[in-house]
């Protein structure tokens, strides 16, 4: 896992291309995945979503964010547990940054398929991660070229 850039960033690119402002809390990470698409995941795989939940606990207590660490952490294990399992690219990339009103999550995974949400059973062991992450964001997007997700939270609440 390489850190790439965490705490306050000068004007840097996120994923979707954009340019982010001065001040923007940004951290971003690639973890080189040691699972090939299809395959059980391995054991080092398997432990990215627990790693995962306490970077972004540790970056959101240190914004001073804490009212959005359960959400955040959810987030992340879905979206990296799907790219995990699913994306077809060497590596995967995780964005997380934040300015006064939005945090956002980027998570790429290298593959070109439009995550698509599979009819919610109940009864089934997976296939709810999707409908979490809608549920819980207040925006979800898939990239032009299908290898990233975006989502967002309102940070207005925190403060109340």
């Amino acid at each position: 896992m390489t850190l790439t850039a965490i705490g306050r960033m000068e004007p840097t690119a996120p994923f979707d291309g954009t340019r982010s402002t001065p001040g923007v809390r940004l951290c971003v990470v690639s973890l080189e995945r040691t699972t090939r698409c299809g395959q059980a995941l391995s054991d080092t795989d398997r432990c990215r979503p627990q790693q995962f939940r306490r970077l972004s606990c540790a970056l959101l207590t240190s914004w001073d964010l804490l009212a959005h660490i359960e959400s955040v952490e959810l987030l992340i294990t879905e979206l990296l547990t799907n790219a995990l399992q699913h994306g077809e690219g060497p590596e995967i990339d995780v964005m997380i940054s934040a300015d006064d009103d939005t945090l956002h999550i980027f998570v790429r995974d290298g593959s070109p398929h439009t995550p698509d949400p599979r009819p919610l059973d109940v009864e089934a062991e997976h296939g709810r991660g999707l409908h979490l992450v809608t549920a819980i964001a207040d925006e979800v997007e898939v990239s032009k070229d299908g290898t990233t997700v975006h989502c967002t939270l309102a940070l207005q609440d925190s403060a109340t």
